[in-house]
């Protein structure tokens, strides 16, 4: 399929949509690739989409165009803006720094939600002339506005109309992916870097084929796709003719730091979202304080349109139930039956099941 050795503004050009290529730079140096679906006219609306883990915008790209999230809101008359945070195919620059540079790679999605989607909302507003967009967010693209709205409060809050959450991560303690057995290394940051490498997550060979037999038996060769192996391997929902599009843009990359995140949070049984654990020392030095905080959900006020999935094994049913209690202005919240964690972008269904449901939101949220 020549879609699959097509980057964003190729897929998105060759449906016959007009894309642009932006690059806002974050306080902390980096430079971030975005891409616009602009409309003809300059006062529609803007809506901002950010991905998930090791995934990129092409996440909202990949599928038909009638099945593609990005597309459809364009057909609605929507200004589509598409984000990519810091390490991923579309952001491995800096204004000083090169990807070979470990101090490149020292950041996990705390710095996401800090620098990188002030810097992209920044962007949008500055270049469309309105005060507010509407975003939204699949998996860890989610995380990043949790953590950069309590980080940063009313200057990213403010600026934010409404927030749709895709399969919303944040509390973990009950991940049944195989990303929750990274747990047990997690605090090896030797053993870590020699199994995945010590800036760019880029797994070794043998540590990956070694766990796509255990844990994907019927699909070992799509595991040993990284992506699939921690979204899941669920096609029930998914048209099987376009995964080998989807493997060819993701995983897009990430910090090995990122993942590392990840995996301190589901050893976290307690259900919170903490920042990075550095280890006493270094928490000393970057928090002020030997363990890492934990974020305030009650500080993220801005409106919340939350979907969660039944069969998701990342986020799971009942850590996006607890979820919700926390958030204290969650408007509405769905559970989609038969849903995984990567039916949200990827399912023939969702145009009928689930972005239905957005447009209807984004609707009526303008309104408000």
């Amino acid at each position: 399929d020549p879609e699959a050795n097509m980057n964003a503004t190729q897929l998105i050009t060759s449906k016959g949509f007009p894309c642009e290529e932006h690059h806002p730079i974050t306080s902390d140096g980096f430079i971030l690739g975005m891409q616009r679906i602009p409309q003809p006219s300059k006062d529609r609306i803007p809506v901002f989409l950010l991905h998930g883990l090791l995934s990129s915008s092409d996440s909202f790209l990949t599928n038909l165009v009638n099945e593609s999230l990005a597309y459809i809101l364009y057909n609605a008359g929507y200004d589509v803006w598409l984000g990519n945070v810091r390490g991923n195919v579309y952001s491995r620059k800096h204004v000083s720094l090169s990807p070979d540079d470990l101090r490149f790679w020292d950041w996990s999605f705390d710095q996401m939600g800090e620098y990188d989607v002030p810097a992209m909302i920044g962007h949008v507003l500055n270049v469309t002339g309105h005060k507010k967009v509407n975003y939204i967010g699949h998996s860890q693209g989610t995380t990043s506005l949790f953590t950069g709205a309590i980080i940063n409060g009313k200057s990213l809050i403010d600026r934010v109309n409404s927030f749709i959450a895709l399969a919303p991560a944040a509390i973990v303690p009950n991940m049944q992916s195989p990303l929750h057995y990274l747990t047990y290394i997690a605090n090896d940051v030797d053993l870590v870097y020699t199994l995945f490498g010590d800036g760019d997550f880029l797994p070794h060979d043998g540590f990956l084929e070694i766990f796509s037999k255990m844990f994907c038996p019927r699909e070992p060769k799509i595991c040993l796709n990284t992506f699939f192996l921690i979204g899941g391997t669920d096609f029930t929902n998914t048209n099987v003719s376009r995964i080998a599009v989807y493997s060819a843009h993701d995983p897009a990359g990430t910090s090995t730091q990122t993942v590392m995140h990840w995996a301190q949070l589901v050893e976290n049984k307690h259900g919170t979202l903490k920042r990075y654990d550095y280890g006493h020392l270094k928490n000393l030095e970057k928090y002020g304080r030997f363990n890492p905080p934990t974020y305030d959900f009650s500080a993220f006020t801005i409106p919340t349109y939350a979907f969660c999935g039944f069969k998701d094994t990342l986020v799971v049913l009942e850590d996006c139930k607890k979820l919700m209690t926390l958030l204290p202005n969650v408007i509405e919240a769905h559970f989609i039956p038969h849903y995984t964690h990567l039916d949200f972008i990827f399912a023939m269904n969702a145009p009928q099941n689930l972005y239905s449901r957005v447009l209807k939101i984004l609707s009526s949220s303008l309104l408000n």
